[in-house]
């Protein structure tokens, strides 16, 4: 599962009568591999998936490829040009996909690969004969390397599309016949990684899920380092780090004080681990696991990972998991709230221009997003997904945060799966600047003609 408008951008590309190199790139998990395999049905295709070798064996690899998919008469240790050249032309006027998937493995030991792509495309083969799709899941290496390793040739690309992660909304429409707080658990265990939904239907719950990764993690050749990316050093390092992370100690100067490793150090550690989209820096000096299976594996499953091969994964869940899982949930119940904000803003159904919605944080946790209006006026926001109903002491708590952290807010929305207590529904009534809006709004609109 992934998002449509990538699979439509790729086709457009295949669909110009010429010839193009596309990069498509991001985690597998997001959909990567779906993408390429429902985009090259129905087309001529050759692929390859690239390993860690030496340019001479990887071009012998690629021309024992050619054949076995072919059957064309191309013989091992030709170069590129002319094994790719004389392949795309033997087809005559269908047009064919060539794919590199893993293509990182071919660049680094061939910084001239892009270069040589453009002249086969170019000066040996007919317009509108073949596309190349180099595809990648290393997100770091091609948003950081690649573009000094290719440097200007890059330009060759015709179009680039990054594989994201699915919306907290998208998911709501995918799934309309999960219960909405359902829903919202399922999300935070997986987030946004559309491949892993394939296998949900509307009768999915949470528990079927996490169970389900229980029992692969508790296979005796599972191994934790599989979070980590393959080309990591040092792995009980940052396990290290993303336990600690995952307890909730997210400061760069308590985890050099539970770790006794040197600040620098550790910030590098901590620095690979944004660039590979494991975690994020939330705040000065505050970082945050932002992949949601890999934060409930080190919150949960790793320092209980003994537990889990004695008890099981029903047992296992019962006991760790089920009475925690709401409080888990509660994390990304304000993406929800901000993707329903977007989506208002979109449609033109807030009766004023949105500048933009943004994470907010304070130490005391009152206030979970901001909205900022086009004229600069801010709505501090505030999200609660468990029970019980939201009650009027969180406005008073919401204003005192905004007091403090001198934010200068005269508008608060609250939004709340349980609904509101009697007082406090009074309260919005009486009181300028306050909405309220609970999940079932997510489907409507929200009345905010007083702002």
């Amino acid at each position: 599962m992934y998002r449509e408008q990538d699979l439509r951008f790729l086709q457009d590309i295949y669909d110009r009568q010429s010839n193009d190199i596309a990069l498509l790139y991001g985690r597998r998990s997001c959909g990567l591999s779906d993408i390429i395999t429902d985009f090259v049905r129905g087309k001529h295709c050759l692929y390859y998936r690239a390993g860690s070798v030496r340019d001479t064996t990887q071009k012998e690899l690629f021309a024992g490829e050619i054949y076995d998919q072919t059957r064309s008469l191309i013989f091992p240790g030709e170069d590129y040009e002319k094994m790719m050249t004389t392949y795309i032309n033997e087809l005559g006027d269908e047009k064919v996909v060539i794919i590199f998937d893993d293509f990182q493995y071919l660049v680094r030991d061939n910084h001239t690969l892009i270069n040589l792509l453009s002249n086969i495309l170019y000066k040996g083969c007919r317009p509108g004969s073949a596309l190349f799709l180099l595809a990648s899941d290393d997100i770091r290496w091609v948003e950081n390397d690649m573009i000094r390793l290719v440097g200007r040739r890059s330009s060759e690309i015709s179009g680039v599309i990054k594989v994201n992660e699915i919306a907290p909304a998208e998911f709501m429409r995918l799934f309309p016949k999960i219960p909405a707080a359902e829903a919202i658990s399922v999300y935070s265990f997986l987030g946004g990684k559309g491949a892993l939904y394939n296998d949900l239907t509307g009768k999915t719950t949470v528990k079927d899920v996490v169970t389900d990764y229980l029992r692969r993690w508790s296979d005796i050749y599972f191994d934790s380092n599989s979070f980590l990316p393959k080309d990591i050093r040092e792995p009980s390092v940052y396990n290290s780090i993303l336990v600690y992370l995952a307890s909730g100690v997210n400061k760069l100067n308590d985890i050099h004080k539970k770790m006794g490793i040197d600040r620098a150090k550790l910030s590098v550690y901590l620095k690979t681990l944004c660039q590979y989209q494991i975690v994020e820096k939330a705040a000065t000096s505050i970082y945050v696991i932002n992949d949601r299976t890999i934060l409930f594996y080190y919150r949960f499953v790793f320092c209980h990972i003994s537990s889990l091969s004695l008890l099981g994964p029903e047992r296992f869940y019962k006991k760790y998991i089920e009475k925690n899982i709401s409080v888990f949930a509660e994390e990304v119940y304000p993406l929800f709230c901000m993707d329903h904000v977007r989506m208002l803003a979109e449609k033109d159904m807030l009766s004023f221009k949105m500048a933009g919605v943004e994470k907010y944080y304070d130490k005391e946790g009152a206030i979970d997003f901001i909205i900022t209006a086009a004229g600069g006026n801010i709505i501090a926001c505030t999200c609660r997904l468990s029970q019980p109903a939201m009650n009027h002491n969180t406005y008073d708590i919401v204003k005192a945060s905004i007091r403090k952290n001198r934010l200068e807010c005269e508008n608060i929305w609250l939004f709340s799966e349980p609904g509101f207590d009697q007082k406090l529904t009074s309260m919005s009534k009486t009181t300028e600047g306050l909405y309220l809006i609970d999940t079932n709004a997510f489907k409507g609109f929200v009345d905010t003609s007083g702002l």
